[in-house]
């Protein structure tokens, strides 16, 4: 896993990572007609355009976006030939749990104002509809048994998924404080359609719906000194919550793992800390996160750096419908993170599993690290 960690270390220290320049820009700065963002994986990114000068403040935005993206992904597959979780034995190993996977993604979409936010300069509801095309190939590795290879399904070696998203949201969330305090709340409500006949069984196959509800939100708590250039100690609550459910005829792999809507996320696994990646995956998904961030002195080398500490507590729960596959996760952690300011923000935590030991037997308390803060 060495490698692995050195490719967090690179991408954290030299890459920008989900610079959102609709909503973390300043608020009294000339808007720029052209928004862009940046998602850093592992091994790749996702590049987001928007084109917003067809409309003037106060005005609602009309926003037209595209994204393109793709990377090289580390990824774990825990069910066994049967299509039930798995919990070990069956003639396979713990390593054949994981395989990699070359991903391509483009979307197109547009984003219509319905209420402006005069605070904060931008959308404060909105409404939106995107094209999603996706393109898997999974990479056989013939040295170890891998689960995902021998599952059967149809997207079980690749997957060429079309869609469409389209959903509401609600944003009032205030990322433009020098001293990095969050503060507002953001909501999406979104519902996913990839039907079959729409060239989703050329390669692999597809037809399923997916809705999803997300919620976050971040309650300042003190600031010594709001006055100073740059932070001195001040500190913050944040909270998450999502809950997803799909169904199909075919629904694939990366869609039971994922809480869908515009920016999805691997469940339940990874949504509750503590748990290996997409494991616990299910048709219904819930995860509730909850943290307190301290920010320490904030210092400057060509850019604002800023340091802090962490606690968390994670939960969240999982149903796979068609079998009694269902349960809770609960865990807690606590960490330190650096955050370039605009930039991507490097996690390092010791986080414990409650209820459930890893695949490989482990228990308690391990390490995790992360690109960017969980929410």
């Amino acid at each position: 896993m060495s490698y692995r960690l050195f490719l967090c270390l690179w991408c954290a220290l030299a890459a920008p990572a989900a610079v959102s320049a609709q909503s973390e820009s300043d608020a009294s700065a000339p808007r720029p007609p052209v928004l862009f963002d940046l998602g850093v994986r592992l091994l790749g990114a996702d590049v987001y355009l928007g084109y917003r000068g067809l409309t003037v403040p106060p005005n609602p935005d009309t926003i037209l976006w595209v994204a393109l993206g793709g990377g090289y992904e580390w990824l774990n597959y825990f069910r066994d030939p049967a299509n039930h979780l798995y919990t070990g034995g069956g003639g396979y190993t713990p390593d054949d749990t994981t395989y990699d996977r070359i991903n391509g993604r483009f979307d197109l979409g547009i984003a219509q104002g319905l209420v402006w936010n005069e605070r904060l300069k931008f959308n404060l509801l909105e409404a939106f509809l995107f094209y999603k095309m996706r393109v898997d190939y999974v990479v056989n590795n013939p040295a170890k048994q891998e689960l995902i290879l021998d599952s059967g399904l149809p997207d079980a070696a690749g997957l060429l998924q079309n869609s469409f998203l389209i959903g509401m949201s609600y944003n009032d969330l205030d990322k433009n404080d020098p001293h990095w305090k969050l503060s507002g709340v953001y909501a999406e409500l979104s519902a996913e359609w990839a039907p079959e006949f729409f060239f989703n069984y050329s390669w692999g196959r597809a037809d399923f719906v997916r809705l999803n509800l997300t919620a976050k939100g971040f309650l300042p708590l003190f600031d010594i000194d709001p006055s100073a250039e740059f932070n001195l100690l001040s500190a913050y609550l944040g909270g998450f919550f999502s809950v997803d459910w799909c169904g199909g005829t075919s629904i694939p792999i990366n869609v039971q793992q994922s809480f869908g809507g515009l920016r999805g996320r691997q469940g339940l696994g990874y949504a509750v800390r503590g748990y290996e990646d997409a494991r616990f995956d299910g048709l219904f998904k819930a995860v509730v996160n909850a943290e307190f961030r301290l920010n320490l002195p904030q210092f400057k080398i060509i850019d604002v750096f800023t340091p802090g500490l962490y606690v968390f507590f994670d939960s969240g729960y999982y149903n796979y419908i068609y079998y009694d596959e269902q349960g809770f996760l609960f865990s807690s952690g606590a960490g330190i993170y650096l955050n370039a300011w605009k930039l991507t923000t490097f996690t390092l935590y010791v986080v414990a599993p409650f209820n459930h030991p890893l695949i490989d037997g482990t228990t308690w308390v391990h390490i995790g690290i992360g690109l960017d803060a969980h929410f």
